[in-house]
């Protein structure tokens, strides 16, 4: 479904990505992990042509991406909830979930306020809430539910898990499994928390510094603990 690469970014002089290679297949659950600063925002914001300059190809569907601005890159079906939630305190949440149809393409319907907080029940409670009276784990659900409206092919997740409470982050991991295996959907997930990742993927990337340093499955993963002592550990 997405390929990448080798694809290079760059923050006006600043060289962020060095030839990464990535793919995610259809209703494939892919995390990227790394520490701060290794280049995974990055990757994503390029995917959406949301920031970096690019060089390399990105195809999605087997379409080239190259000259898409982000608004077409959203309606072909690509979904980026922001590492920073980006709620609106002054609407509600139901308010905010109905923006996200405006990323709809061509002849989607968007899913309905009532089908999001089916989807994620915790919602439901909330839904007349104002965003500036959210916690931090309600506004994570509400801008993962936004992504969903718009009835994506591949969901974008940067870093969902920062700075939520354990407990939090073990709900967001179950429930966002949950409807990906539900919706057969696709997901990338930027993360440096393993467990949650481990939990809503099937293989993995590692980068540092802006370069993929190993790619596989999470058995391969856990059979070189190495990895997340050199690449991970803070």
């Amino acid at each position: 479904m997405l390929e990448v690469g080798p694809l290079d970014a760059f923050y006006g002089d600043s060289h962020v990505l060095h030839g990464v290679s990535l793919a995610v297949g259809a209703g494939e659950g892919v995390a990227l992990l790394g520490r701060n600063g290794a280049g995974k925002s990055t990757l994503l914001k390029a995917l959406l042509d949301a920031g970096p300059r690019t060089v390399g190809p990105v195809r999605f569907e087997g379409r080239p991406l190259d000259g898409l601005p982000t608004h077409r890159r959203a309606r072909l079906g690509l979904s980026l909830v922001p590492e920073d939630r980006r709620i609106f305190g002054h609407i509600s949440v139901a308010e905010n979930l109905e923006l996200a149809a405006h990323a709809c393409g061509p002849g989607v319907v968007p899913r309905k306020v009532a089908e999001v907080a089916a989807l994620f029940p915790l919602l439901q409670p909330i839904l007349d809430r104002g965003g500036a009276r959210l916690s931090g784990g309600q506004q994570q659900m509400v801008a993962v539910g936004r992504g969903l409206v718009p009835r994506p092919k591949l969901l974008l997740l940067d870093e969902p898990a920062e700075g939520l409470a354990p407990l939090i982050v073990e709900d967001l991991a179950r429930e966002i499994a949950r409807v990906r295996r539900a919706e057969n959907l696709a997901l990338l997930v930027t993360e440096q928390n393993v467990d949650f990742a481990r939990a809503c993927t099937d293989r993995l990337y590692l980068i540092d510094s802006g370069t993929i340093v190993f790619s596989g499955d999470w058995a391969a993963f856990d059979a070189r603990p190495e990895l997340e002592s050199e690449y991970l550990a803070l």
